[in-house]
């Protein structure tokens, strides 16, 4: 059986995050019209400490739902954690070897990951589409902007090319991403949709790292959570939070030593860096392990009816 989270379209609005992206999408906006700098240093930092804060918790129970859905030699707990730390090692060392890359790498995988968030779109490519949507759409109007952070990230002037191929897409994935956003809400998943299109709108208009951390913090991230506690039937902080906690803390503490590690000339660089290198380190394990144990257990499959069998 594969590893799949539960889907549960039929959930309170006020779980969802879309009410919190709608309002902190507002507030965002009247702060620019204000002169708020949101793009500034201290704007930039809080955000993306905020990426980790909010975000790292919602892959925190993937290890539990391998192993409440799998069985067999490849899901004791650590074994599981050997893997995701060998692989997550994997992703770190081609951030040192090959930035852009790996920056390109960390796009192309969070292009699917997003995905997961619009199902009942309709086929994958509406559903990718919206979440490649999502991720160029800054080069609209922050081009420049974004430049200078895949730059930081990477600390290589060549970086700015990902900006451009990101540019040449946006036209075909805003408009898959309409197409996506205009089947959610004819589906009748309304919920979906009005996020979607505020998350959309954010990720155009605000600055990039702000937008991004609109709609990883307050739509994705708690949706997964969500159908993660849903898949569990665990109910109440008692019933997960002596897992989600110390490894929200392990997490952090691989942010910090990437933070030691990465070295940038000024603060909010390194912040940001460490940050988003910290988010693509995890989730390369997060999207690779659950179908790798699974094609594990479907070839095992197999040797298990014979030797019963016998």
């Amino acid at each position: 059986m594969p590893v799949t989270f539960a889907s549960r379209p039929g959930l309170p609005r006020s779980l969802s995050g879309s009410t919190l992206v709608v309002g902190v999408l507002a507030l965002s906006l009247l702060a620019l019209a204000a002169g708020v700098p949101l793009s500034g240093g201290m704007a930039t930092a809080v955000a993306c400490l905020a990426l980790l804060v909010f975000g790292l918790p919602h892959g925190t129970l993937d290890l539990e739902i391998i192993r409440a859905q799998q069985a067999g030699p490849w899901t004791g707990m650590i074994t599981l954690v050997l893997l995701y730390l060998g692989l997550a090692a994997a992703m770190y060392g081609l951030w040192r070897a090959e930035p852009v890359l790996a920056l390109g790498a960390f796009i192309a995988i969070a292009v699917a990951h997003f995905s997961e968030d619009w199902d009942g779109a309709g086929p994958v490519i509406l559903r990718a589409g919206l979440a490649l949507a999502l991720l160029a759409a800054p080069t609209l109007l922050h081009r420049a902007e974004l430049d200078a952070i895949f730059i930081g990230l990477t600390d290589r002037a060549g970086a700015s090319a990902v900006t451009d191929g990101l540019m040449l897409v946006l036209p075909v994935a805003v408009g898959l991403g309409l197409i996506a956003i205009a089947a959610l809400w004819q589906a009748g998943r309304r919920d979906q949709a009005i996020g979607g299109l505020a998350a959309l709108t954010g990720m155009l208009i605000l600055p990039p790292i702000i937008g991004f951390a609109l709609y990883f913090c307050l739509f994705h991230s708690p949706r997964h959570f969500r159908e993660s506690l849903l898949t569990l039937n665990w109910r109440g902080v008692a019933a997960w939070g002596w897992v989600v906690v110390p490894l929200t803390l392990a997490a952090g503490a691989i942010g910090v030593l990437v933070f030691g590690l990465e070295i940038r000339a000024a603060m909010p660089e390194r912040i940001m860096a460490a940050s988003f290198m910290t988010l693509s380190i995890l989730t390369v394990p997060h999207m690779l392990v659950p179908p790798m144990i699974a094609t594990l257990s479907k070839l095992r499959q197999p040797h298990t009816l014979k030797t019963e069998t016998a």
